[in-house]
């Protein structure tokens, strides 16, 4: 099997893996870089020359594993692309709304190349999709050749998948992004008891170890203490959330901590952007699909309001009382809803911002966790420094497995080679070095961009 991990740079960017299994070309996942913009973000597509890609196996619908599927199927039309039922209703809300931010980027920044690909492209998606239900296996072929394609529940986020792909005696899993936990919203990943050939395996928290004692469940304990202990002191608190999974979930946790009496029932709740429109597509898929808790009336329980502004002082005179703002950004990029607020509370010593969530630290959010009280931090894009006062704190409720889960479970399938893909230098070697001490005869591939392995 030729591979070629064509994200142009070792790190979590463009998610897009070339594979040739058989006579099938296939490609997991096709994302664009959150770090890069135009046609740098894109995978580096030009190195599949004149390759004819037969199948795109999609993981989930965050945009570093989706945000370039519309550009590439408009060059691959002959392509089939698989994706689990709730990836499929996700699908072209994520996308539009990303287009909708290139044309604004292409307005505000001068980007040209902006948008890559038009409303046209994502909607002409729709006759290439195959859903796919967990669980249950699809033969596809091409001449006298076939392929078999199994999804498996991934945890981390609404539609996520592991994927297995059998081709004669040869089996390869690819991961994705993977979480084993339950979430609020969300069960844990169900991988296959069974030995696998191939496992190719996402990184992201290989460089991130959970100290003792500390848990998801903790973490969000003390979220929960952290919103109780600002508001009562008279503050508010800023959530900066990943509209896709995070928002959602945050709310959850909200919810349920009411109902247990461990939040106040009538603290004002703001959501913006994105993460709000999903609420949606979630409640659909919610109906439909087994796994998933969470419904629309969470909206009414929780009284959320739109929250519009952008101005810092315009937003202070609309925070009239202690409140909670849920605000899609996650890193807290310029010129989002969470960006403004944070700009407006982070003066005041009785708020805090929480951050839930992978940032990362050439972000502002990033940046700003690097920051202590009484340093002076620059909103670049609003000309504006100002005083940290408020508290800044970072829970680990992330939507990523930690490192040990994703090791033991990769150990569990017996593999002869182990693929390392999506993640940072210092992510690949945690687990290149555990695996060359945990089991010696396993062949470790770790891939550079843009160069072709035979696994």
């Amino acid at each position: 099997m030729q591979l070629i991990d064509l994200n142009k740079t070792r790190d979590i960017g463009s998610s897009c893996l070339f594979a040739k299994v058989g006579s099938f070309n296939v490609l997991f996942d096709c994302g664009t870089s959150p770090k890069r913009v135009g046609y740098d973000a894109l995978p580096a597509f030009d190195k599949l020359g004149t390759t004819v890609i037969d199948l795109v196996l999609v993981s989930h619908c965050h945009l570093d594993h989706v945000g370039s599927l519309p550009y590439i199927m408009k060059r691959q039309q002959q392509a089939r692309v698989l994706m689990t039922q709730a990836s499929h209703v996700i699908l072209p809300r994520i996308l539009n709304n990303c287009v909708s931010v290139m044309q604004l980027q292409r307005d505000e920044l001068g980007i040209k190349e902006y948008p890559l690909y038009a409303l046209s492209d994502i909607e002409a998606l729709e006759q290439h999709i195959l859903p796919m239900q967990f669980g249950k296996s699809r033969i596809l072929r091409k001449g006298d050749d076939e392929i078999t394609i199994t999804f498996f529940e991934a945890g981390h986020v609404i539609g996520a998948s592991s994927i297995l792909v059998e081709h004669k005696h040869r089996s390869i899993f690819y991961t994705g992004d993977v979480l084993f936990r339950d979430l609020k919203i969300l069960r844990g990943a169900k991988w296959p008891a069974r030995k696998v050939d191939t496992v190719i395996t996402e990184t992201t928290r290989g460089s991130t170890p959970r100290p003792k004692g500390c848990s998801a469940s903790n973490e969000t304990e003390r979220l929960v203490v952290t919103i109780r202990d600002t508001i009562n002191g008279g503050g508010s608190v800023l959530i900066p959330a990943f509209a896709f999974g995070r928002m959602q979930e945050i709310l959850k946790i909200i919810s349920c901590a009411r109902k247990e009496n461990k939040l106040q029932q009538t603290t004002p709740i703001f959501c913006s952007g994105l993460g709000y429109g999903l609420i949606e597509d979630f409640d659909f898929i919610a109906k439909k699909l087994s796994g998933v808790n969470f419904r629309k009336k969470i909206t009414k329980e929780l009284k959320i309001k739109i929250f519009r502004g952008n101005n810092p002082k315009d937003i202070k005179k609309q925070i009239q009382e202690p409140s909670i703002f849920v605000l899609s950004s996650g890193m807290l990029v310029e010129n989002t809803s969470a960006y403004n607020v944070a700009s407006a509370i982070i003066d005041d010593h009785k708020n805090a911002i929480c951050f839930v969530g992978f940032c990362d630290e050439s972000t502002p959010g990033g940046e700003l966790q690097k920051y202590s009280t009484g340093d002076s931090f620059l909103f670049k894009t609003q000309n504006y420094m100002a005083k940290i006062a408020a508290k800044i704190d970072k829970f680990d409720i992330s939507g990523h497995a930690d490192r040990e889960e994703i090791l033991k479970n990769i150990l569990n399938m017996s593999p002869r080679a182990v693929v390392l893909v999506h993640g940072e230098e210092n992510s690949r070697n945690w687990f290149m070095d555990e695996l060359i001490e945990l089991s010696p005869n396993t062949q470790i591939f770790d891939m550079n961009p843009c160069e072709a392995f035979l696994v």
